[in-house]
């Protein structure tokens, strides 16, 4: 498996890792390395892949919820709220604030 790449978020990447080492054994360093890239794309990126692409990583389900899952969650809620709270702040229009609160 290479190393982490720049556009590789930590979570993602240790997710990645984690589906590599689990079948490694069975499909061989370069097929384990290919699917789990296919496996993270598909779930983080929404890539589309042929047919058998899929059913090979059909089976390995979605990204586990862990720690760093949570943090990153939380940080991309917070990261909202912010941004919302300064557009609303500055824009004087109550019926958009109201508006706006109700889909938080």
């Amino acid at each position: 498996m290479e190393a982490e790449m720049p556009w590789d978020s930590t979570y993602q990447y240790q997710c990645k890792k984690r589906m590599f080492d689990k079948h490694r054994a069975e499909l061989g360093d370069g097929r384990a390395t290919a699917l789990a890239n296919v496996w993270a794309n598909y779930h983080f990126l929404g890539c589309s892949y042929p047919q058998p692409a899929l059913e090979a990583i059909k089976s390995w389900g979605p990204p586990p919820r862990d720690r760093i899952y949570d943090e990153k969650m939380k940080e991309l809620k917070d990261r909202e709220a912010v941004n919302l709270e300064k557009s609303l702040s500055g824009s004087g229009n109550s019926k958009k604030k109201a508006r706006l609160q109700i889909h938080m």
